[in-house]
């Protein structure tokens, strides 16, 4: 496993832009030479053969067609070249890069793998190791926002356990990946792991080059197993890519989830950096991905999801999917309760219920120790306290605290009481004074 995470440490990663000096002007040898190299190292290394001979035919076509004669910056020169062979195969992992620093004209190498961080990655730890957030949402929803993949250190997996565990009380659980670009295969084996037995065959890479297929499983993660049967939603958007895709794939196939939100991006195959000498790189993808039950992987076509929405919609219909997935198994009359409420809460504030004016006027009053008042159009309630809650309207009658959602208030017909519904099934009624 230590070499696969060696081999395959460039797949699926954002790239970051560097600072960069001032290029240099290209020459007609320079450009003949680039491209040169690039079509030897697609022959060489990249996944699919074919496609790599037909890359380096339209290349260097239209290299000697002068299509690249006018150009003289080498970022531009780049992003022709990677627009030219995306032209030919439309691979979302390849591409062509310039860096002025490193400006040898040698033969085309590969970049070594950087190696395994001994100490925490500073990069990393500043970004929390991708999780960006978790939190308990109305209906003892579970949700993880995870926005990349990095290396599975120690600090690492710690940091995405702990994101685990802090959910694990959760009876369901959305993981957002509407912003996750990728990352490494074997952090994408480690939160498989959370959500399927240990030993859990999730995938197999496959080089080109020397032929090898290598195999993924889940590993014991979680000792608790915690998450093994509660309801999983993922979230997906068309920047969901890569890494993220094989994640949704992997549990997918495997009938453990439900994808909610967009179509993915489509880009299967990991990648090398292949040094092209004059300050170029490539970075050409060198194997695919094989899913074990489908025998083939989401290259090209992206994850399709279960329930399609926009991806700006996808938290807010999940989390309706849950609690009316819920209400349809459960017999119990408390968590019946809570789950209808979140379910209104959740349509009320999505779709607010117009309450004429008059409605709400004829509330306004003190009950006991509280009292109502209208403002341009909108009921508030003093709390305990004396703070001023506003009440969000359920229907004409029936009301929510915008800040707390463990009462329903109801107000009687003729408005001469307000009865309180408590989420623990505890009620009371208060007369107007």
């Amino acid at each position: 496993m230590k070499k696969i995470m060696l081999a395959l440490c460039c797949m699926l990663c954002t790239l970051h832009a560097r600072p960069q000096s001032t290029p240099m002007a290209l020459s007609a040898q320079t450009r003949a030479a680039v491209v040169t190299q690039l079509q030897q190292s697609l022959i060489d290394g990249y996944v699919h053969l074919d496609t790599a001979r037909r890359m380096s035919d339209y290349i260097g076509g239209r290299l000697q067609q002068g299509a690249y004669d006018a150009i003289t910056s080498p970022l531009e020169f780049a992003q022709v070249l990677t627009t030219d062979l995306r032209h030919v195969y439309h691979d979302g992992h390849l591409s062509v890069s310039y860096d002025p620093r490193d400006n040898n004209p040698g033969t085309p190498q590969q970049h070594a793998p950087p190696p395994a961080h001994r100490g925490p990655n500073p990069e990393a730890r500043e970004d929390n190791y991708g999780i960006k957030k978790t939190e308990i949402l109305n209906g003892n929803i579970g949700y993880l926002r995870a926005d990349r993949f990095w290396e599975p250190t120690q600090e690492a997996m710690a940091t995405v356990t702990a994101a685990f565990k802090t959910l694990a009380n959760s009876d369901a659980m959305i993981i957002d990946l509407r912003y996750n670009g990728g990352g490494f295969p074997p952090m994408v084996a480690f939160f498989c792991s959370f959500l399927l037995p240990p030993g859990t065959h999730i995938n197999d890479m496959y080089t080109r080059k020397t032929g090898r297929t290598d195999s993924f499983y889940t590993m014991l993660a979680d000792s608790s197993r915690a998450w093994e049967n509660k309801p999983v939603v993922l979230l997906t958007s068309r920047r969901t890519f890569s890494g993220a895709e094989e994640m949704s794939y992997d549990l997918q196939t495997q009938h453990r989830v439900t994808i909610i939100g967009e179509n993915t991006g489509g880009g299967a195959h990991p990648v090398r950096g292949i040094s092209l000498g004059n300050g170029f790189s490539g970075n050409i993808p060198f194997g695919r991905p094989i899913n074990p039950i489908t025998h083939t992987d989401w290259e090209g076509t992206g994850i399709h999801p279960d329930i399609a929405c926009a991806a700006k919609d996808a938290l807010e219909t999940a989390q309706l999917h849950i609690y009316e997935t819920a209400l349809a198994k459960t017999t119990d009359d408390n968590k019946r309760r809570k789950l209808t409420w979140a379910r209104d809460f959740l349509n009320a504030s999505l779709h607010p219920i117009p309450v004429p004016a008059s409605t709400l006027q004829k509330y306004t009053g003190t009950y006991g120790e509280r009292t109502v008042t209208l403002e341009h159009d909108t009921l508030f309630i003093t709390a305990l306290g004396g703070q001023l809650q506003q009440l969000i309207p359920l229907s004409d009658s029936t009301f929510k605290m915008a800040d707390y959602d463990k009462v329903v208030l109801t107000f009687s017909p003729d408005a001469s009481q307000i009865t309180s519904e408590y989420d623990d099934g505890f009620v009371t009624a208060v007369k107007r004074r």
